[in-house]
């Protein structure tokens, strides 16, 4: 590696990992609320320009997350600063006790602005720290909510850590998905993963599945696994299969030799033997004719009492559906696959197709939480007689 290059990768490194520690330093309740309150007590002052230095001088000075802290200084976006300012410059006449200020151009020329620099702080100081105290209380609220299962929270960030090498962009990605999609964690919870084999994901993205099981088998080992999941993790390995060259690499570079990961098209690539296979929320991108192909080639490649997993949406599921399909358009768009298709089927006939193809199938929801229309078909293959 040239001497330019190293530079340039440790650069990217110690910005980095400034980032991590902008986005994860003085993350208890307590001290998230107190970064919220400081964040706003700061955004609803008339310092425009000087919010984000203010934000890292007193959350130095405190001890708090400054990233958080200019997070929440964002209360005055621009549209709602004309608005706070007045309610803060009215807020400021009414406790001196003087009446509502007319606000005129002719009226300008007779104002006294040292005193409405006066009332301007003094209701900057009473709006401040009641929205400060506020939304605190929120932050606070939902960082206990969280704190209600530190040994979720902990896999959750075990899980992601993996994908800090590839970068903070995949790495927020994964916490999201991990926090917010049941799919992930309900693998686990509800033991649908055999207990050794392996392992074959279709379509598997940044292998965020694999990464889990591998934070799953990290905190068993220290004895902090989630209590009620079925335990003990899968001692599975693993393969897995994507079509977008750019997502593979940043799976390869996350799970490096855990996982042998390859670039490819579902419709031609060959599959190696496995002993679970998923396909979550893969088959509605690929027409009718090639969801069977699709799932027949996987089929073969099943060992005797494998499973299929298969997480798609409900067509039969009403509004959640609309919702789900909705979802799916807007992803599209931002993606910029303008003209992408989708072919949906209802969890009747999902269930139909992989019984005809010869597996016995489970049909469970897989959108808790959520106001999309999910199920999970678990379809499992026979044993040789």
């Amino acid at each position: 590696m040239t001497t330019k290059k190293k530079t340039k990768s440790r650069a990217a490194r110690e910005i980095q990992d400034v980032l991590y520690k902008l986005r994860t330093e003085g993350m208890s309740p307590e001290k998230q609320a107190a970064a919220v309150a400081l964040g706003v007590f700061i955004g609803v002052t008339p310092l425009y320009g000087l919010h984000l230095a203010l934000c890292i001088l007193f959350a130095r000075l405190f001890r708090l997350n400054a990233g958080l802290a200019y997070l929440a200084a964002h209360v005055s976006l621009p549209g709602i600063t004309p608005f706070l300012l007045l309610a803060e410059l009215e807020t400021g006449r009414r406790l001196r006790g003087q009446s509502y200020l007319r606000i005129h151009i002719h009226d300008l020329k007779h104002l006294d602005f040292r005193q409405v620099a006066l009332d301007l702080t003094l209701g900057t100081m009473l709006i401040g720290a009641v929205l400060a105290a506020l939304l605190a209380l929120l932050a606070w609220w939902l960082a206990r909510k969280r704190q209600a299962h530190p040994e979720i929270e902990a896999l959750l960030e075990e899980s992601a850590c993996h994908y800090l090498k590839p970068g903070m962009f995949h790495w927020e990605f994964v916490r999201g998905k991990l926090r917010h999609d049941p799919i992930y964690f309900n693998l686990l919870r509800r033991g649908f993963l055999p207990p050794e084999g392996k392992l074959l994901d279709l379509g598997c993205g940044r292998g965020i599945v694999f990464a889990l099981i591998l934070g799953a088998r990290e905190q068993w080992s220290k004895g902090k696994y989630p209590q009620g999941w079925a335990p003990p993790p899968p001692r599975l390995t693993f393969h897995g299969i994507e079509g977008r060259p750019k997502v593979a690499k940043a799976a390869r570079e996350a799970l490096e030799d855990r996982a042998e990961i390859e670039t490819g098209d579902l419709r031609t690539i060959d599959y190696p033997q496995a002993d679970a296979i998923l396909l979550l929320d893969v088959l509605h991108y690929m027409p009718a004719a090639d969801q069977e192909a699709v799932l027949s080639k996987a089929i073969s490649v099943l060992h005797p009492g494998g499973v299929l997993l298969i997480r798609d949406a409900d067509a039969d599921a009403g509004w959640r559906f609309t919702a789900t399909r909705a979802q799916e358009r807007f992803s599209a768009l931002l993606r910029r696959h303008w003209g992408q298709r989708f072919h949906y089927r209802g969890a009747e006939e999902w269930g139909d197709l992989l019984k005809r193809l010869g597996l016995t199938v489970d049909v469970q929801p897989m959108g808790m939480g959520t106001p999309y229309a999910n199920v999970l078909l678990a379809g499992r293959k026979g044993a040789r007689a």
